[in-house]
């Protein structure tokens, strides 16, 4: 039997959403609270307490950004029984510590292949521990655009896509600048997913202050991609001029916004990956869901690859960071519809699901 993640779909006001969403997914949102217990100890040495209390800062900033998504959050606690500060802990989990997820995405628009679809994809390579917290969320928000998304129980924004054709990716990004506080990248995630175009998904990432850095690949049905490289308070934006764009961990932009590119120390792998899913892109007569299965079970560099088996290994000099890939997804923006693996696409077979 194939495995597969947990489908929910949540409807009604934010905070009904919400409560639904606890309900439907306690299990699933205590075993992500149980992990990050863990990740925060071994990773930065926070405990929970001190989590929970660096969470309570990125309140306001959340109401401040989109006093909706606080309303959902707040309906996550009300409906699966754990503590506020728990759900916004989970919903800041890259802020709190800042060695987040490494990953692999790639886009293409419909001149690359037969069939005229935009896609869009990624492998999300983290922490083996969270691949059991993993579901899939189906949001209906009248007016805002239904969304379909792979996330983190109790998490509210993640990769997927919108009912508009709209889909957003998500890597990991690093620098040495510092803030005290701003908008959690999950939370811009859901307002990128929120929103109705790419020009005002950019307008998501661009109008507050963030917390830390990231990368967000987005694209959409019309037939275009922009990906945006942020730190906490600036971005460049990459147009891709052969019909494809792929980012890993490090910033590649040709206007270097103000940055000490840091994440490139934590995932050294991120050059190869990044080397090799341009090359197979490149070579490519069509870019298709075909051609993107196979690179994203790619295993050049193993274990540390665009497949990744790293936690088969113990970390050791020149490699501080061991992960996974806990699933790859595979947008056909133009169909609406996405495929998903439950782990490693070398492994596991992927699963189609859309809106309906």
């Amino acid at each position: 039997m194939m495995e597969e993640f947990k489908l929910i779909k949540v409807s009604g006001s934010a905070n009904d959403r919400g409560k639904q969403l606890g309900r439907l997914a306690k299990q699933e949102i205590q075993h992500n609270i149980e992990a990050y217990k863990e990740i925060f100890k071994k990773n930065a040495n926070i405990d929970w307490e001190s989590a929970k209390k660096k969470a309570a800062d990125y309140i306001p900033w959340i109401e401040a950004y989109d006093n909706e998504i606080m309303e959902e959050i707040r309906g996550i606690s009300e409906g699966s029984g754990f503590d506020l500060l728990e759900i916004t802990a989970l919903n800041a989990r890259s802020e709190i510590v800042l060695n987040s997820d490494g990953c692999t995405s790639i886009a293409s628009i419909p001149e690359t292949n037969e069939e005229k679809v935009t896609y869009l994809g990624q492998n999300w390579d983290w922490h083996g521990l969270v691949k059991k917290g993993v579901i899939l969320l189906d949001i209906i928000q009248t007016p805002r655009p239904r969304i379909l998304m792979a996330t983190e129980a109790g998490i509210v924004g993640k990769i997927g896509m919108n009912e508009k054709g709209l889909g957003v990716c998500l890597n990991l990004l690093g620098t040495s600048q510092h803030v005290k506080e701003g908008v959690p990248i999950h939370v811009i995630l859901r307002g990128i997913l929120n929103s109705n175009n790419i020009n005002q998904a950019i307008g998501q990432i661009g109008r507050l202050q963030r917390g830390v850095a990231a990368n967000y690949l987005i694209a959409h049905a019309e037939g275009e991609v922009l990906n945006v490289e942020s730190t906490p308070t600036d971005y460049d934006v990459l147009y891709p001029q052969d019909g494809y764009i792929a980012h890993a961990n490090h910033f590649i932009g040709p206007r270097k916004v103000n940055i000490n590119d840091t994440a490139r120390i934590l995932y050294p792998d991120t050059h190869l990956r990044q080397g090799v899913a341009n090359k197979l892109l490149n070579k490519a007569e069509q870019i298709n869901d075909k051609n993107l299965k196979s690179i994203f079970s790619n295993h050049i560099g193993y274990p540390d690859s665009i497949c990744r088996h790293g936690e088969d290994y113990p970390t050791d000099l020149g490699r501080p960071q061991a992960s996974d890939t806990a699933f790859s997804i595979i947008m056909n923006l133009t169909m609406r519809r996405f495929d998903i693996t439950v782990g490693t696409p070398c492994e596991h077979p992927y699963k189609t699901y859309t809106f309906e």
